[in-house]
């Protein structure tokens, strides 16, 4: 998708002043946004709150504010205390999220035998373990710049993870797909976002997928497969989630475009 590595390296550079818990404060940003297509469910979901709604035959726009979870201090402290519990029992509803699909097979034998080799025993924190994952899925493949100009244009979907440990190669969707396979093979549950990437101030935009992860009284916690790190900035909007990208209900990507965006505060 449109993500570049000059906006990873300005993302992870965020990630660290975020880091800082001295600087950091809770910084609310209004957004409007016109879409053909978004689930309305996922927009409502945290971080974001949905406060305004219009549908006319074609498009949506809508009013919703977000902020960067990191800056919820209660909420990362339930985070950064949550224990690793690999035979953990979750409600059905969750543990749908454990299950394998076409796109993300976690039963493959080739998944299994990374995520055990990518495990520290020694780790007891959540985080720890996603910390992990996050750093191989990130290594482990190379950005595919043809792929995502197809993906963009609608002339490819995304790739299985399959296909992905042969090719090595792909965009953040594929980055993601191997992400998700990884972590629920570590029976940590794990789902696919869809949504866009804003920050004018950078001049960028564009369409970005990646992952959450199930934590124990916190709920979805966002990571970004792609760069590497979790606790999203709030120039991050998610639109869709789903056990995959098909279960996002998105067959290509042109099916959400036109996407306009603005910051209303």
């Amino acid at each position: 998708m449109r993500i570049n590595l000059i906006l990873k390296v300005e993302i992870v550079c965020f990630a660290l002043f975020l880091s800082n818990p001295l600087r950091a404060q809770i910084n609310k940003i209004i957004y409007e946004i016109t879409a053909r297509n978004l689930s309305l469910k996922d927009v409502d979901s945290y971080p974001q709150k949905l406060i305004l709604v219009h549908k006319d035959s074609s498009t949506y726009r809508i009013t919703l504010s977000t902020f960067a979870p990191y800056d919820d201090i209660e909420m990362r402290k339930i985070a950064q205390k949550d224990k690793y519990i690999r035979n953990y029992s979750y409600s059905d509803s969750i543990n749908l999220f454990l299950k394998p699909t076409a796109l993300t097979n976690c039963d493959l034998p080739e998944i299994k035998f990374i995520a055990d080799s990518i495990l520290n025993h020694g780790d007891t924190l959540s985080l720890e373990v996603i910390a992990r994952f996050l750093k191989y899925s990130s290594r482990c493949i190379t950005y595919d710049n043809e792929l995502a100009q197809k993906l963009d244009k609608g002339e490819s979907t995304t790739l299985n993870v399959e296909t992905i440990l042969k090719r090595k190669k792909g965009t953040c969707s594929e980055y993601s797909n191997m992400f998700i396979s990884l972590m629920r093979a570590a029976k940590i549950p794990c789902r696919m976002v869809v949504g866009y990437i804003f920050m004018p101030d950078k001049k960028f935009e564009g369409s970005h997928a990646w992952a959450e992860c199930y934590i124990k009284e916190y709920g979805w916690l966002a990571v970004d497969p792609q760069n590497g790190f979790y606790w999203y900035p709030n120039s991050a909007i998610k639109l869709f989630t789903g056990r995959d990208f098909i279960d996002c209900n998105i067959k290509i990507l042109p099916d959400i475009y036109p996407i306009k965006v603005k910051i209303l505060e």
